[in-house]
Parts: C-alpha cells; sequence; structure tokens
C-alpha cells in the first residue's frame, strides 16, 4: 500500500519540469528554508516553508541558468521526502479551501433562508399590528360603532377598569377590550368611576365615555324629595334611608360632624356643639332636592347647607314697608341677635305656628317673653314666670311626641331642651325652620302678647289662634279654644 502511494508521488514529481535559477545548491538551500531538515540532524539553520513561495494550483517549476544542468530525476533521498511533504499540505490546503468554500455557500444560502423567513415575519407582525391599530383607533374614535343609540348601564361601588371594560362590553358600546383598557391606563383613567346607573350614547369616544362614568352629573339613577317646612333629622334620615340615599346611621353621624365648618362659617360659630342633641338641626333648609341613589351623605349634606346659606345670607327681603332690602342674616345683626339665636327661635316657631300668619304673632309672644329676662321674667302686666318660654314642641325633642321616645326610656325621659324645665331659649333648634320662620324671627309683630293657644283643626275648619297679654285672658281662650 505504502508502495503503490510513494509511486504515485514519484510519477507527479516527475511530471513537473524542474529549473533552478542559479546552481542547484542555491535551489536546495530554498528547499531547506521551507521544509524541517531530514538529511542533516546537525544543521543549525530554520526550516522554511517552500508552500509559502509557491502557488498549489500552479505548475512547480525550478530552472537554473546553467543549460547543462537540467535533471529528470532525483537519487537525493531528501529532496523526495520534502518534495513529498510540499505535496500532502498542498492537498490538504485545497481540501481546506474546498470545505471552506463549500460552508461559505451554505452559510450564504442560510443566511438567504433566514432573511426571508424574518422578513415574512416582520411583514406579518406589522399586518397584524397595523389591523389592531386600525380597530383600536376606529373603536377609540367610536368608528364603525351599531346604530347610533343610548343605552343603560349600572356600574357596581368602587368599580375596577376590569369590571368597567366588561360592562361596555357586553352592552356593545365599545368593540376592542384590550385598546380600551390601554387608553385607561395612559390616560391614567383607570379608577374613579362612580356607581350609579348612566344612559351612554354609542357614540362617544373613548375619552367622553371615561368622563361619563366618572362623573355624577350623567347618572340618571336619581330621586326627588320633598321635606316639609319643620321636618327634623330624625324625619330627614328615615325619609332618605327609606329613598335609597343613604343610611340613617350615616347621615345622623354626619349632622354631628365639624366636617363642614371650614366651609360655612356659621357652623364654625356653634360653641355649644356638646349641650345639643345635633349640631347641624336647623341648618337643613327643607326644600325639594334630587338626590342620587347611594349618593354620599357628604353629597346630601352640602346640598342642604348651600341652600340655607343662599336663603339666609344672600336672600334679600323687605321686612318692613320703606325699609331698604336686606338679607335674614343682616336683619338679625341689626336687631343684635345672633344667627344661632335666630335659627333656634325660629324653629320654635315653625313647630308652634298654625300658618304663615300665625308665626309672626307667636314671634311677637316670644320675643316679649325673652325681653323680660331684664325683668327677671316679669311682664308690664306684673305677672311673672315668663322665663320659661313653656313650648309643647319641646318636651319630648329630638322625639315629636313622646309616642315617638324609645319604649324602654319613655316612662322617664326628660329632654334637655324642654322650655317647661329650662329657662330662656333651648341649647339649638328643634327642627329645621322654613324661609318665612326666618323672616316672622327677626321680623315680629309689635304685640303686648304674652300667651297663645290654638284650636285644632278639624276636616271643616282650619286651626284658630288665640292671643292674650294676661294669664285671664289666656285661660279663657283655652276654654273657647275647647283646651280645657
Amino acid at each position: 500500500m505504502n508502495n503503490d502511494l510513494e509511486q504515485k508521488r514519484k510519477e507527479k514529481v516527475e511530471s513537473f519540469k524542474l529549473h533552478f535559477d542559479d546552481s542547484f545548491d542555491d535551489m536546495y538551500d530554498d528547499i531547506e528554508s521551507t521544509t524541517p531538515p531530514a538529511a542533516d540532524e546537525n544543521s543549525s539553520e530554520e526550516p522554511v516553508d517552500l508552500s509559502s513561495k509557491s502557488n498549489p494550483e500552479e505548475e512547480v517549476v525550478f530552472q537554473d541558468t546553467d543549460s547543462d544542468s537540467n535533471i529528470s530525476s532525483y537519487s537525493d533521498e531528501a529532496v523526495q521526502q520534502d518534495l513529498s511533504h510540499l505535496l500532502n499540505k498542498k492537498e490538504l490546503r485545497a481540501a481546506k479551501r474546498y470545505d471552506k468554500k463549500r460552508r461559505h455557500l451554505k452559510a450564504k444560502k442560510n443566511r438567504v433562508i433566514f432573511r426571508t423567513v424574518w422578513l415574512m415575519m416582520v411583514i406579518f407582525v406589522s399586518i397584524m399590528i397595523a389591523q389592531y391599530l386600525m380597530v383600536g383607533i376606529n373603536d377609540f374614535l367610536a368608528v364603525g360603532r351599531e346604530e347610533e343609540k343610548t343605552v343603560e348601564v349600572t356600574i357596581p361601588p368602587n368599580a375596577t377598569l376590569d369590571e368597567i371594560t366588561d360592562i361596555l362590553i357586553q352592552n356593545k358600546i365599545i368593540k376592542s377590550e384590550n385598546f380600551f383598557k390601554l387608553f385607561a391606563i395612559v390616560t391614567k383613567s383607570t379608577t374613579g368611576f362612580t356607581q350609579g346607573t348612566f344612559e351612554v350614547p354609542t357614540n362617544k369616544d373613548y375619552m367622553a365615555l371615561i368622563n361619563t362614568l366618572q362623573s355624577e352629573e350623567n347618572r340618571t339613577d336619581t330621586v326627588t324629595i320633598q321635606f316639609r317646612e319643620g321636618i327634623t333629622i330624625h324625619e330627614m334620615a328615615e325619609l332618605l334611608e327609606k329613598n335609597k340615599v343613604c343610611t340613617v346611621d350615616d347621615f345622623l353621624t354626619k349632622c354631628n360632624s365639624d366636617e363642614f365648618d371650614e366651609d360655612y362659617e356659621f357652623l364654625s360659630g356653634i360653641k355649644n356643639k356638646s349641650s345639643r342633641y345635633y349640631k347641624l338641626e336647623g341648618y337643613l333648609f327643607p326644600d325639594t332636592y334630587e338626590f342620587l341613589v347611594g349618593e354620599n351623605p357628604s353629597s346630601v349634606m352640602y346640598k342642604f347647607l348651600r341652600n340655607y346659606k343662599e336663603k339666609v345670607y344672600y336672600t334679600k327681603e323687605r321686612f318692613v314697608q320703606g325699609e331698604k332690602k336686606s338679607t335674614i342674616a343682616q336683619k338679625a345683626e341689626k336687631l343684635g341677635m345672633s344667627m344661632e339665636d335666630v335659627v333656634t327661635l325660629a324653629s320654635l316657631i315653625q313647630a308652634e305656628a298654625a300658618n304663615t300668619e300665625d308665626m309672626y304673632n307667636i314671634s311677637s309672644v316670644l320675643h316679649n317673653r325673652l325681653a323680660t329676662k331684664e325683668n327677671d321674667g316679669e311682664s308690664p302686666f306684673g305677672e311673672g314666670g315668663f322665663l320659661f318660654l313653656q313650648l309643647d314642641s319641646t318636651e319630648f325633642y329630638p322625639y315629636k311626641t313622646q309616642e315617638k321616645v324609645p319604649a324602654s326610656i319613655r316612662a322617664t325621659y326628660t329632654s334637655t331642651y324642654d322650655t317647661y324645665k329650662y329657662k330662656g331659649l333651648p341649647a339649638g333648634p328643634i327642627c329645621n325652620p322654613s324661609l318665612e320662620a326666618l323672616k316672622a324671627a327677626v321680623n315680629p309683630n309689635e304685640t303686648d302678647y304674652y300667651y297663645f293657644c290654638h284650636k285644632a283643626a278639624t276636616s271643616e275648619e282650619p286651626a284658630v289662634a288665640y292671643y292674650a297679654s294676661t294669664n285671664s285672658e289666656h285661660l279663657a281662650n283655652l276654654e273657647e279654644a275647647g283646651l280645657i
């Protein structure tokens, strides 16, 4: 096997025409400089690789200037070994170049395939993104929605963005769930949605939808409640709970709160809070109001207080003919009365009067009695005891009547507002008076009455009021009214 290979190598060598540029020694030195030393083990010269000086694919030719020195064969075994070594390297390098070229072509082909697949993926993803954006933008702008109409939706308390989105999807108000959520996140509108029922047009864009659902002004679940004049806080609380606005307990808690003092200066002037059953009794102006179902109790309270402030501090009246118009607060200041006393007095007038005209005469009676304080409760007619206003309406406050007092304390109950037992005005109002009662409190009729009573109204006749200056006159009135 080795002999055959050696023979083939020799045949290859003999197929080359060799020439030498100089002498054989010079050529041999060149060979020795390119190959490892083989014949002379003691040689100190460094081997030189002949392959670096020749192209493996070119014909190897050795030339010599001496024409008589043509060589057709080699007997020197060292030279043959060097040439054999050189040819083995040529074959190896040729194989390496082929393999490198093959790998290069394969890599190039792979790159083409990869780039083609990548391009297709980019195009596909771009189409998907473009389609998503187109659908989302159209939905954001309310383009292509169903026929324009209004849909009623109900938002639960403390609704999350997911809940809001589900409600809008179910009611076919929006189409793109993810795009709506993304818009809400980007615009920082993920919270603050208001509970209640809304009528939402289907042609609203995302921003308009969010604004609608975050504003109580757009709610449709409203109730209208009329609060009669002279209603108490307890009765108000029951009416609000009955109409599902807020609970009795929540409302009564707010009625003793200082939460509203900064917004309403007239409340911060109340100094005897600890002596009152309810701090805000008297300041919740009776009127007709519109509330939301499940409305915040503070919001409910603000509606009452705003109305009171408007009526007392901004509404001007002409109290006396020829006198310049003024507000109730201005009139009270002119009389030297505090607004706390005015509201308390008005609540007593409201609770005792049979009608509007009666209010001004009862106001006169109460003013006259209060004025006796300078004379230790004695009237100009020589009768005393008028420091006690003696009004039935105060006897069981904050309850309207004895029957309203809880059974467990009814037999022994005593109100600290009872004007039969305590002198002067009670610690606070006993109800929420009307505008007319407030006006009567600061503008009483000029009389010398110290007593009053009423004949009860019947189905045929209204109530009749009786007034008196002395006790004897009052007793006669009581008899005529059928009260004794």
